[in-house]
């Protein structure tokens, strides 16, 4: 009791004073959702959510106690629809939850996620998630339903297919009394070690009370899902400003053209994007080489490697056709061309490694030409090579990972070797890397991303350490010396970022265009991106 008395007086202390709090991202989950309870406290609690949780899982019970099955309830189901369109993630939650479901054997577990899937089917979900009542399971029944889910939420941990997340739940909400328990969960903020603060509300106990609660708590985590850019007006003006000259040449500079037009065209829908699409697109198609890539033409040699100028129109081709921009058979032939001579570029670094002979703007775009190319395959139809680019994107990104140094850097050379420190470090190899690991954050699966978004924050702080005087170095040389101006590459990645969900504002927009003049491919692209991405915005959790 004496040792514990100082330590409590301690704790105390420490929270009088300003500590600086961790600043783990905000995982919530609500159990026990079923047609018998009224979903109106829910939708407050989405509602204190909204920007401030980077995930929310609504774990729903199918069939509660055998005489609710959800697919019968059409207000519920218009609820959970809504919730899902929102962000929220659509889980499940044993079957009946009466008594301990999952402690039982592995023959009955799986007549059991039976169940769960064809009353989940009825009502028109498919979870990907599970979470057994009370937390409780057998190891047989753990292993048929990490089998059958991407991801098994238990009380100190979630288990997925690539292994098992350190994350242990917290729930201080019994709905009455809550004054009683703001310290320990203050406490428990404090002492968080990981990326992730997983909090857990059930049902029974979501009242006025507990919703006050947690309104006050996490007004003081100070927690938050990021920010967007929000420029209205002053942005689209902006990126009329930046329309591209009549006579672009180059693949690198039509792609970005093509891009502006693109994004132009979802954010206004203006038909003359839709022209100004066609001819950068078909400039693209005429010079696609036979076996699917591209390389620089008419006097463009700002990059040495080809992987860049394929990954770069392939970008462009995607996302304009997922766009709506462009269509037609011709346009979705190149497009899966392009798709194809990417994987087969990129299986290489399969070979190589990530940190021999590729410098990471290469690698970087690489990754987020395979995600948009996977979009647009999924789009077609075309499953099997959608999944193929996909997982081939979330595999470059493990590689940038890997590449990353420990201040949240990439370093600015192709190789490592034993005992060789980089050279120095630019805005446009941040800026690129950063956008191939927000690619495979956006191209992975739930259980996966949590390093992508750590890579991605540590990344973004660290291109925040290069600005000065209201711009960002070019690069910044070990001895600390600075040169160039690398601002144009900087607002892009951080576009790219917003577009994908990770919300990096858009720093530097005024200082930028005060520095660019007459049409710039990047920066152009770059205010598009940020208006495409504001006009498209919904709710995210």
């Amino acid at each position: 009791m004496r040792k514990l008395l100082p330590a409590l007086a301690l704790l105390l202390l420490l929270m009088a004073q300003d500590y600086e709090k961790p600043q783990p991202a905000l995982w919530v989950e609500v159990h026990d959702l079923s047609p018998g309870y009224n979903t109106e406290e829910v939708e407050r609690l989405l509602q204190l959510l909204e920007g401030r949780a980077e995930r929310v899982v609504l774990f729903v019970i199918p069939d509660r106690d055998g005489t609710e099955p959800i697919s019968r309830y059409a207000g519920f189901l218009s609820f959970l629809k809504e919730a899902a369109a929102g962000g929220a993630e659509i889980g499940a939650h044993g079957y009946t939850h009466r008594g301990f479901e999952f402690l039982t054997s592995g023959e009955r577990a799986e007549a059991l996620v039976s169940e769960i899937r064809r009353e989940f089917r009825a009502a028109g979900f498919e979870p990907r998630i599970f979470s057994p009542p009370r937390y409780l399971l057998t190891p047989s029944a753990l292993q048929v339903l990490s089998r059958e889910f991407q991801e098994v939420f238990l009380i100190g941990r979630i288990v997925t297919h690539g292994g098992s997340l350190p994350y242990p739940s917290r729930e201080f909400t019994p709905g009455r009394m809550q004054k009683l328990f703001m310290p320990l969960a203050k406490l428990s903020l404090l002492t968080t070690g990981g990326e992730v603060y997983r909090l857990s509300v059930h049902m029974a106990y979501l009242n006025n009370e507990s919703l006050r609660f947690l309104e006050d708590f996490i007004s003081w985590a100070g927690f938050e899902a990021g920010k967007s850019c929000t420029v209205g007006q002053e942005l689209l003006q902006e990126a009329r400003r930046m329309e591209p000259p009549g006579d672009v040449r180059g693949v690198k500079r039509n792609a970005y053209a093509l891009l502006y037009a693109a994004n132009m065209y979802t954010a206004t829908r203006e038909d003359r994007y839709l022209a100004m699409a066609h001819t950068h697109a078909s400039y693209l198609l005429e010079r696609q080489l036979a076996e699917g890539g591209w390389r620089e033409v008419e006097g463009e040699t700002t990059s040495s490697y080809s992987l860049l100028e394929t990954a770069v129109a392939t970008w462009a081709l995607s996302q304009a056709y997922t766009a709506g921009a462009i269509s037609g058979m011709d346009v979705e032939r190149s497009i899966l061309r392009a798709g194809d001579a990417l994987l087969r570029r990129t299986e290489l670094l399969t070979s190589f490694g990530y940190s021999f002979g590729l410098k990471p703007n290469a690698i970087g775009f690489a990754a987020l030409a395979l995600e948009r190319v996977s979009r647009a395959a999924q789009e077609m139809g075309d499953a099997r090579r959608a999944e193929r680019y996909r997982r081939k994107a979330v595999e470059i990104g493990d590689g940038l990972v890997r590449m990353q140094l420990e201040n949240g850097a990439w370093y600015d050379g192709p190789y490592r070797l034993p005992g060789h420190r980089w050279r120095s470090i630019s805005s446009w190899y941040q800026g690129m890397a950063l956008s191939g690991v927000v690619a495979a954050y956006a191209a992975s699966e739930p259980g996966e991303r949590l390093k992508f978004l750590e890579s991605a924050r540590k990344g973004i702080a660290f291109i925040r350490t290069m600005r000065h005087d209201g711009g960002y170095w070019g690069v910044l040389h070990p001895n600390r010396t600075r040169s160039g101006d690398g601002s144009v590459m900087v607002l892009q990645a951080l576009a790219i970022a917003n577009s994908f969900g990770v919300r990096a504002g858009c720093d530097g927009l005024k200082s930028t265009a005060s520095r660019v003049g007459n049409w710039d491919a990047n920066y152009a692209f770059a205010v598009s991106q940020l208006l495409a991405t504001q006009k498209g915005a919904g709710k995210r959790y």
